[in-house]
Order: C-alpha cells, then sequence, then structure tokens
C-alpha cells in the first residue's frame, strides 16, 4: 500500500486513493471597528477565527482500480456532520477538523462515461483538539 499523506476520520489520502497536489492553511484574526465621530474606527480584537486547511488534488480513477468512489466516500464523512481526527502522514495528531465543502470534478471520458480524470478541492475548519470542545 502506498505511503498515508494525511489520514482524515478513515479516509487515507494516498496515490492509491485521492493524493492531494496542494495544502492550503489559513489563520484569521477577528478585528472589530467601533466607528467614533470625527477620528478614525476603534479597533478590538474579538479573537481568533477557526483555522482552515484547504485541500486540492486529483484521482487518476484507471490507475490500480482506484475507482471512482473516492469523493463519494469523503461526501459521506462530510454527510457525518461531526468531527473528525486529522492525522498526518508522519503520525502527528492535528486534532479534530469538521468538513465545510467538498468539490469534484471529472474530466476525459472513456466509453460508458467513466472519467480518466478527477480533481477535488476540499475545506476542513478546526473543531478543537479534543471533542469536548469547551
Amino acid at each position: 500500500m502506498a505511503s498515508v499523506m494525511l489520514s482524515l476520520g478513515g479516509f487515507k489520502f494516498h496515490i492509491e486513493s485521492a493524493a492531494y497536489n496542494e495544502l492550503i492553511r489559513t489563520w484569521q484574526w477577528r478585528w472589530a471597528n467601533q466607528s467614533r465621530v470625527g477620528v478614525n474606527d476603534l479597533l478590538q480584537y474579538t479573537g481568533q477565527a477557526a483555522t482552515k486547511i484547504s485541500l486540492s488534488g486529483r484521482i487518476a480513477p484507471l490507475f490500480r482500480d482506484v475507482g471512482t468512489q473516492q469523493v463519494s466516500s469523503l461526501a459521506s464523512l462530510g454527510n457525518q456532520a461531526k468531527p473528525l481526527l486529522l492525522i498526518s502522514g508522519l503520525g502527528d495528531v492535528l486534532g479534530y477538523w469538521v468538513m465545510t465543502n467538498l468539490t469534484e470534478n471529472n474530466n476525459k471520458f472513456i466509453q460508458g462515461g467513466v472519467p480518466r480524470g478527477q480533481s477535488f478541492s476540499l475545506e476542513l475548519s478546526f473543531y478543537g483538539d479534543d471533542l469536548s470542545n469547551p
């Protein structure tokens, strides 16, 4: 079996399932504006937004019988509507994350409508280090 790049819940990203080409991590800090008469707005720090991870990659359905069900498997995880444990390919536990967006693109079809190529993008938001999320 190929080396696992990342594991989300029970889904393992690797060359024989869905391999991502790009991983983008985003941090955001919130500052609220308070309007004031005759002077600049007052900015007040209100906290850090949830960290986000965006993955995008390709799937080769005909490679080693990978098949066309990889994105559907990810969608099934998202349909569970629960936080999933994210673990790096090196075994680092990255906490619990929720799926917020999944997109699939199919192209280069062969007989029967089977795509030769699929691409996907997945967005995750950090839920917490554990399920209690105080």
